[in-house]
């Protein structure tokens, strides 16, 4: 299931994920003996989700990702990025989490869809 959130051009958009044990408590997947991979999240001694790809609405791929999210609590993180300005900014971003599951150990993901549309109705292109 995606989430879907909307915001405006220039806003800065924060994404939270929660990672949840077999009983529905919040839990961080740790690491046991294994040495540290970024692909997998593996920070401090723990599972932490990142951001695998940040999909603009050109359908490009944003540059810098994959990217950690930032723990915030046991079992909750969060990632913030500023959407740009302008007529090109408005669309449909699609956000992809991995995390990997605090019991299991198997890797879940978690999709956003992030839709920028202008604040006062379209936005125009107008030459003189």
């Amino acid at each position: 299931m995606i989430q879907t959130l909307f915001y405006s051009p220039g806003q800065t958009a924060t994404i939270f994920v929660e990672t949840l044990n077999s009983n529905g408590v919040r839990a961080d997947a740790t690491i046991d003996g294994y040495l540290s991979d970024f692909n997998h999240g593996d920070i401090d001694g723990y599972h932490h989700p990142i951001i695998t790809r940040l999909v603009f609405p050109d359908l490009s791929l944003a540059n810098d990702y994959p990217a950690h999210m930032v723990k915030l609590d046991v079992g909750l993180y969060y990632y913030q990025f500023v959407f740009p300005t302008g007529a090109t900014s408005v669309g449909s971003y699609l956000v992809d989490i991995s995390y990997t599951h605090p019991t299991t150990l198997y890797t879940n993901t978690v999709m956003y869809q992030l839709v920028v549309s202008a604040p006062f109705g379209n936005y125009s292109i107008t030459s003189v």
